[in-house]
């Protein structure tokens, strides 16, 4: 009885670029084209749920940022809308203050809204998380560092 053959014989058809590719790469590495084409099959049988994961992989990961981009683009608009409120809100609030401040009498005015302004900011810094509380800290020190001489607005 003959003892089996080792290898047998496969025929793998490859387009004209492929083939001459095949025959560069087995010239440079010294080899013959059918080792060179043995060795990458057994790669592939080797590796190839590893190159199969790696494909998913990189699909997860494409629609994980395409996901990811459009949270973050969410939070850019919900963030300018919430700033553009703020500056709605101050606009309001500092010209109701100032109509307030026009109507008081000429000789109390100034005091009075000195201590509306120590009351609210009282007010303010009881509610403050001591995260907060170190970040308006650091601002008033900064703010301190500079020398603001803006006029106060004159009753008219």
């Amino acid at each position: 009885m003959s003892a089996p053959k080792k290898f047998m014989p496969q025929q793998v058809a490859l387009a004209e670029a492929d083939r001459v590719g095949l025959s560069r790469l087995a010239a440079e590495q010294g080899k013959a084209k059918s080792e060179l084409a043995r060795d990458a099959i057994r790669w592939y049988l080797l590796n190839h749920e590893t190159v199969e994961k790696t494909e998913r992989d990189d699909k997860l990961a494409k629609v994980m940022l395409k996901c990811t981009d459009r949270i973050i683009g969410v939070i850019a608009n919900s963030t300018n809308r919430i700033c553009s409120l703020l500056v709605r809100n101050a606009i309001d609030t500092n010209i109701t203050m100032m109509l307030f401040y026009r109507m008081l009498p000429e000789d109390k005015a100034d005091g009075i809204m000195a201590k509306m302004y120590r009351l609210s900011a009282t007010r303010l810094q009881r509610k403050l998380s001591p995260e907060e509380l170190d970040i308006a800290k650091m601002i008033k020190e900064g703010l301190e560092q500079v020398t603001v001489a803006a006029p106060v607005p004159e009753k008219s």
